[in-house]
């Protein structure tokens, strides 16, 4: 079985791009193409990491999200914050105050996502007695969850099956707005994500048939809302006089705090770069006697998200600075913590029901296997005629990302700039035909500005 969602997030805006390759040379997946002076997304290969985001210099690359405005306005509308957009701002700011803001940008009632942390504390040592395959790999970060769908599918099995916190919280908020007589068809959860990858998990989540998450709003947009809000609203805020969740709970999205809750040796790895390469060497068996691996996309975690406005070694230290402070309003109140999601406990029994994560078809070359197999031969035999240079002349990341395009009928061998020049010299390719090929990759008239010049 396999995942054949494929969901986006990260879109191409043709108006914008140049087609300057710099996203398809950093993508982790080899993703992109460059098609007609266009870069574009090969949707089964995507994990929506967003550093092809981060890479391209014409912004033309950009998160989808649902906004503000993707549900009706009669709606009891609740805005799902996590704890790193708090970290957004400067320490003379509480949360109280951040949380406030939000508020008054059209929403009836604002959560942190992190006070469903605790739940997961408790989750992670019933998923360690139960599950004792090993490593339990984190299933907090979507865009890992998808690379190793696409690119290590013999690690799908390793995957913990557990919701995110703030699926968690969406579930608390469902039941008890229920209790409260709120009409559950008039509730509107929004999530407010630092990133693209959330957007998609929210969308559509791996394992789950549903989303409790209705629409998701990008981070920096309420971000630039709420500044204004806290820029011209003078007045202290209200302070919490307790703390509402256990001290580290607001660290649980940065690298290196999740692995501390799941029992024996565990790895906290972040960068999409450094995950790779640890994937490659775990899933070749180099590596071993792990019990638990933390892996985020981003570095620094989710205070890296690509749609996180702030710095993210700002973010880290003021997230420790809030932690001190939560610490102290427990050690006050002799230890007690005021979680209200703590004492429903019927979020334990939805908690439950995750589905196995299965592989996703990115580097299917045919659903037959014996075919499969004769393509897989016409690659490793393609690779012979090419340089291995992985210029990205040819419009793909590599040679042997051609050759997979090859044998799927998507290029041709004559792509290759340096097979162009054998064939001219043999006579099997005009000088005329070359130029229509490489007009096909990188567009017509991208050259026609060295035509005066000569």
């Amino acid at each position: 079985m396999k995942d054949r969602n494929y969901t986006h997030s990260i879109q191409i805006d043709p108006d914008r791009c140049i087609g300057c390759s710099h996203c398809m040379r950093i993508c982790s997946t080899r993703a992109i193409r460059i098609v007609d002076g266009y870069a574009q997304i090969q949707p089964e290969r995507c994990v929506d990491c967003g550093e092809c985001f981060r890479a391209c210099p014409q912004r033309a690359i950009y998160a989808k999200d649902d906004g503000l405005d993707s549900l009706p306005v009669e709606n009891y509308k609740i805005a799902l914050v996590p704890s790193v957009f708090i970290g957004q701002y400067s320490s003379e700011y509480s949360a109280t105050q951040v949380l406030n803001a939000v508020k008054q940008i059209g929403f009836d009632e604002v959560f942190e996502v992190e006070q469903a942390v605790d739940f997961m504390k408790e989750a992670y040592l019933f998923m360690a007695e139960e599950n004792p395959s090993r490593p339990m790999i984190s299933s907090y970060c979507p865009a890992v969850v998808r690379l190793i769908q696409v690119q290590y599918p013999s690690l799908t099995g390793q995957i913990m099956r557990l919701k995110a916190p703030h699926d968690i919280a969406a579930i608390y908020l469902r039941i008890s707005k229920e209790k409260e007589g709120i009409d559950p068809d008039k509730l509107s959860i929004y999530y407010i994500t630092p990133c693209a990858a959330k957007i998609v998990a929210a969308r559509v989540p791996v394992g789950e048939a549903n989303s409790p998450i209705d629409s998701t709003v990008n981070m920096t947009m309420i971000y630039n809302k709420t500044s204004r809000i806290l820029y011209d609203f003078k007045k202290p805020g209200l302070h919490k006089t307790f703390a509402n969740m256990s001290p580290d709970s607001v660290n649980w999205s940065l690298s290196g705090t999740e692995k501390k809750y799941f029992p024996g040796r565990g790895l906290a790895i972040d960068g999409m770069d450094n995950v790779i390469e640890f994937l490659e060497k775990l899933e070749s068996g180099q590596i071993s006697d792990i019990d638990f691996l933390e892996m985020r996309a981003c570095d620094q975690g989710c205070a890296g998200g690509i749609l996180c406005p702030g710095n993210r070694f700002l973010t880290v230290e003021r997230l420790g600075e809030r932690q001190k402070r939560l610490q102290k309003l427990k050690d006050a109140d002799n230890g007690k913590v005021m979680n209200s999601l703590m004492d429903c406990r019927e979020v334990l029994q939805a908690m439950s029901g995750i589905d196995p994560v299965y592989p996703r078809d990115g580097l299917l070359l045919d659903e037959d296997m014996e075919k499969a197999l004769i393509k897989l031969q016409r690659i490793e035999r393609l690779m012979t005629y090419f340089p291995g240079f992985d210029c990205g002349a040819c419009g793909a990341p590599g040679c042997r990302s051609l050759a997979e395009d090859i044998v799927k009928d998507k290029a041709s061998i004559s792509h290759c700039v340096f097979v162009q020049r054998v064939m001219e010299k043999n006579y099997k390719l005009s000088p005329d035909q070359a130029f229509v090929v490489i007009e096909k990759i990188w567009g017509k008239g991208r050259l026609d500005k060295y035509v005066d010049k000569v």
